[in-house]
């Protein structure tokens, strides 16, 4: 079985839910029940996501993949694995940086 975090807006909980019923009991390990995401303190609390943890076969996963448009499927990741994924989008991410120049300071 793989862990995989499932994120989903607040108001898609009962469909998560309904999705969850069809699998059997066989097929998944609750790691952890369903929680707000935790944002920053300033953050829009109106948009808070959903999260839960459950390990569970790949196939399993393709049941909220095609029965869930709105659901975002995270696999947990090794080292390795994040390593390789930051390496990635820092190779196809532009820095600039810019300097402004200082205008006329006065006295």
């Amino acid at each position: 079985m793989i862990k995989y975090t499932f994120t989903f807006e607040p108001g898609a909980e009962r469909k998560f839910r309904e999705v969850l019923s069809r699998l059997e009991d066989n097929e998944y390990t609750i790691i952890e029940e369903v929680r707000p995401v935790e944002h920053k303190p300033d953050a829009d609390l109106r948009y808070v996501d959903r999260q839960m943890v459950i390990e569970m076969d790949p196939e399993a996963a393709l049941t909220f993949r095609l029965g869930m448009k709105e659901v975002k499927i995270r696999r947990e990741r090794t080292e390795e694995e994040l390593a390789e994924e930051k390496e990635l989008h820092d190779r196809n991410t532009i820095k600039v940086t810019i300097q402004v120049p200082m205008g006329p300071q006065v006295p």
